[in-house]
């Protein structure tokens, strides 16, 4: 179509079929919209925490590495992260309680139980209030220079302060 017919079509519709109409495609679109779900995919309950734990172990072990490097002088040091747990869970509780009397009697009870959320898809999720730091099992270290007894004792002395762990959950070895 031409410039002019659109034009000339709009001015020959009354404000009010054309606000009509605007408001018709409006809706329309945003039916359109609600077609296409931008949002990620949900992630099953038991995925989450690995994916947690996982990502911070490989952040501890990245840290580590740093600290053998900048203690060494060692480029490309080893450093492996084993976690006992996943971190604990804390989740909100609803707990409600009765009492009834009758001629003499008490009669209570109580019931707890989780608060319980649903996401859009209606699943159902405990409500977490928070999520702890997992527990480190033990830390690994492989360098070129572990098997220097100054350097053992510094790279043990740097992880037990940084990780608050006993030295027999450190082990420096040399590499090779």
């Amino acid at each position: 179509m031409k410039k002019e017919t659109l034009l000339g079509w709009g001015k020959k519709l009354p404000l009010g079929k054309a606000a009509v109409l605007l408001g018709i495609c409006g809706i329309a679109l945003l039916c359109a919209g609600s077609l296409w779900d931008s949002s990620p995919a949900p992630q099953e309950e038991g995925d989450a925490p690995q994916e947690d734990g996982a990502a911070y172990r490989e952040e501890l072990e990245e840290d580590l590495r740093a600290l053998v490097r900048a203690i060494t002088g060692e480029e490309s040091p080893q450093v492996l992260v084993t976690l006992e747990d996943q971190g604990e869970h804390v989740y909100a509780q609803d707990s409600s309680h009765s009492a009834q009397t009758r001629e003499g009697e008490e009669d209570s009870s109580s019931q707890t139980g989780h608060v319980i959320l649903k996401d859009r898809e209606g699943n159902q999720h405990a409500l977490e209030i928070t999520q702890g730091s997992p527990q480190i099992k033990g830390v690994v270290i492989v360098s070129a220079r572990g098997g220097e007894a100054q350097f053992q004792e510094r790279l043990t002395m740097a992880v037990r302060t940084a990780l608050d762990l006993p030295s027999t959950r450190v082990l420096v070895t040399e590499a090779g």
